[in-house]
């Protein structure tokens, strides 16, 4: 590989949430491995480009039909198959179910490469804050939607909710899979909690080095994970 290539797929198709960020943090971790990276933004199912790892992200059930439509277009689970990595936020993760909803609340078919079915839930915005597990420390990131998830037998969640009512206190947030990183986070979460895009990278690229986290962010993302924390619950918002 003389480059990891990362290809931003179809943010135009859902609500912006910041999540098009995450190709810049991806980037900037993979060159404190020592990986050249090189970068691409899809728009359009006809200049589709070739990647090891695709960015999905997004908010709202208006435009998941398209999103699901421009990934089926370009045959997003035959390059899984072959060794792709996703990363999927919010509509990113509905695109990639069984199921999900539309906005009349008629269940509508997914890609299928995630064991989760997605459903009509309360309308959340709310930032929280994660528990740290396994190669992940306690994450922050905020979340904006109405939907439920529901993950099949054995599918594994990436992290469980310490504060925030995004999912209800203490529930599971997202999927890690094997070739697929699933979370409802945005931020840009990628920015926010870079052991995170080490994960992605460690996905797409066996046997890469450690990298040390900047002070600086480390500074960041504690400073926030104390606001969450301290905050009283009545102060969260839930709509």
């Amino acid at each position: 590989m003389t480059a990891l290539r990362i290809a931003t797929l179809f943010p135009l198709a859902t609500v912006a949430a910041g999540d098009e960020a995450n190709a810049a943090a991806l980037v900037r971790r993979a060159a404190a491995r020592g990986l050249t990276t090189t970068t691409a933004t899809v728009h359009r199912p006809g200049a589709m480009a070739p990647a090891e790892v695709y960015l999905l992200g997004g908010t709202g059930r208006s435009g998941t039909g398209a999103l699901v439509a421009a990934l089926w277009a370009v045959d997003l689970p035959a390059r899984v198959a072959a060794g792709a990595v996703v990363l999927a936020v919010d509509a990113g993760l509905d695109a990639l179910a069984r199921s999900w909803v539309d906005p009349a609340g008629r269940e509508q078919a997914g890609l299928g490469l995630l064991g989760v079915q997605v459903g009509p839930g309360p309308r959340i915005t709310d930032t929280v804050a994660t528990r740290a597990a396994g190669e992940l420390p306690a994450m922050v990131g905020w979340v904006a939607h109405d939907v439920t998830t529901r993950r099949d037998p054995g599918v594994l969640a990436l992290c469980q909710v310490e504060r925030g009512q995004a999912h209800g206190p203490l529930e599971d947030d997202g999927v890690l899979a094997e070739r697929i990183i699933a979370t409802r986070l945005h931020g840009p979460v990628l920015a926010l909690n870079p052991e995170l895009a080490d994960l992605v990278l460690a996905r797409a690229v066996p046997g890469l080095p450690p990298a040390p986290v900047p002070p600086e962010a480390a500074r960041a993302r504690a400073q926030r994970l104390d606001e969450v924390r301290a905050a009283p619950q009545s102060r969260r918002r839930r709509r």
